[in-house]
């Protein structure tokens, strides 16, 4: 009873914070804004959710070097967080003004990274504890797309930002946490412990690393999204965010880093998935059940696929090829299933099979500050293609005037949209080829830092 609830709690706790973080896209406003509030709050967003995954590293640092050993304080402090979001929930949409709801969003972020935070110390000596959360962080925002519904076809051709008011966790699974996570506490009982907290260099280092990853990445987002969308600035953002996060995981020995690289290929696979039921007008259940289908037969395959070797190899190249050929056939059904299905398997057949990391590496992989942020905002929603036929001098006009606005809104029906730009799929399948490659790699490497990074 002891481990169970503490790996439901941890898993629950995970999907609930990866939903207040991923902020489900909505064309909907609880109240008017200005282009300028939109700039504003597009801004805010980003900066207040990363600072909410930097909390993450800061509060296991903090609690470690507190030797905060006893369990029972961090499930109850995690369980108060769960009080905190369940607040936000209730407060977020009687906002009045765009400030209040500012102010309830930052509240939000900053919860969930105590959070998550807290649990992750509680389960420091858990491998499977570790796993549990992750795997619901991951989960959480898998769900966060079922919110996500296309309402119109004018918000599937459309880049959005999130307003995030229609996407809270559910209260099923806000008390299912709660509950869990006071079970956990007083269910705890203090036992042998032969493993070793992080020591204070090692602490610091992880909180120095983890800051400069949320500063470029955050800073990365501020130089994609400060403009109309061009790919190159998306290539380009994205490249140095994964080359400063590969450096920063080279400081660690071999299966740590690797356990960093799979943070990122978690990431960009949540993100894909995301993305596809944003814009795709099936039913989101459907998409949802290939992605819970990915996660049981991910699980399965996970301990059945040693990585480094042979099979490693053809599995990555079977998994990328699946979103590829879905993508060719031009059926959105079966593209946005197919990214569902990948996104689930590739990070879960992974994660399972990586060596237990070290307790100050898993808080950087957890959190990884700003990267789901940037690749949202490097990989939107790809904008639909409309056919020309039947329009009007005026119906093109706007569309020249303005190709990224709401294609079929414009057009009042007399466009046909015929097919989707899947650039933006294949570079959130681009980031995870490559992490694929890196994780393969440094399975192969030997198991120690690089030289001169200890």
């Amino acid at each position: 009873m002891r481990t169970a609830s503490a790996l439901l709690a941890s898993a629950l706790a995970g999907a609930v914070a990866g939903i207040a973080w991923s902020g489900p896209r909505s064309d909907r406003w609880p109240f008017a804004a200005t282009v300028d509030d939109l700039i504003g709050w597009s801004s805010t967003q980003s900066t207040a959710t990363t600072v909410g995954q930097l909390l993450v590293v800061v509060t296991v640092a903090l609690a470690a070097a507190m030797r905060l050993s006893a369990r029972i304080t961090p499930w109850v402090l995690a369980a108060v967080m769960l009080v905190v979001l369940a607040f936000t929930k209730v407060a977020l949409p009687e906002a009045a003004s765009l400030s209040v709801f500012t102010a309830l969003h930052i509240l939000k972020s900053c919860a969930a990274g105590l959070l998550v935070g807290l649990v992750l110390h509680a389960t420091r000596r858990s491998r499977a504890g570790w796993v549990a959360l992750a795997t619901g962080l991951f989960g959480g925002t898998l769900l966060a797309s079922v919110g996500t519904i296309a309402t119109s076809d004018s918000f599937v051709a459309s880049r959005l930002d999130s307003s995030s008011v229609f996407g809270e966790p559910a209260w099923w699974l806000l008390g299912a946490a709660f509950v869990l996570c006071v079970a956990a506490a007083a269910l705890y009982r203090p036992g042998v412990d032969d493993s070793a907290d992080p020591s204070r260099s090692e602490l610091t280092r992880l909180v120095v690393y983890a800051g400069i990853v949320a500063l470029v990445c955050r800073l990365c987002v501020e130089f994609v999204g400060t403009s109309e969308y061009q790919l190159w600035k998306a290539i380009t953002v994205l490249v140095v965010a994964l080359l400063v996060i590969d450096r920063v995981a080279a400081r660690w020995e071999a299966a740590d880093a690797r356990t960093v690289i799979i943070g990122v290929l978690i990431t960009a696979s949540a993100i894909a998935m995301w993305n596809a039921g944003a814009r795709t007008t099936i039913d989101p259940r459907v998409l949802t059940a290939a992605g819970v289908a990915g996660l049981v037969v991910g699980a399965a395959i996970a301990w059945r696929l040693p990585v480094g070797q042979i099979t490693s190899w053809v599995a990555a190249a079977v998994l990328a090829a699946v979103p590829m050929i879905a993508a060719a056939v031009h059926v959105d059904a079966v593209t946005a299933v197919a990214l569902g299905v990948v996104a689930a398997l590739v990070p879960i057949a992974l994660t399972a099979v990586t060596a237990d990391p070290h307790a100050s590496v898993r808080p950087l992989a957890v959190s990884l500050p700003g990267l789901a942020i940037l690749v949202a905002a490097a990989v939107p929603v790809p904008v639909g293609v409309a056919t020309t036929r039947d329009l009007s001098q005026s119906d093109l006009d706007a569309l020249l005037a303005d190709p990224t606005a709401g294609a079929t809104d414009l057009l009042q029906g007399s466009a046909v949209l015929t097919s989707t730009d899947l650039t933006s799929a294949y570079l959130a399948l681009a980031v995870g080829v490559l992490c694929t490659l890196r994780i393969v790699w440094l399975s192969r490497r030997p198991d120690s830092p690089e030289p001169g990074t200890a």
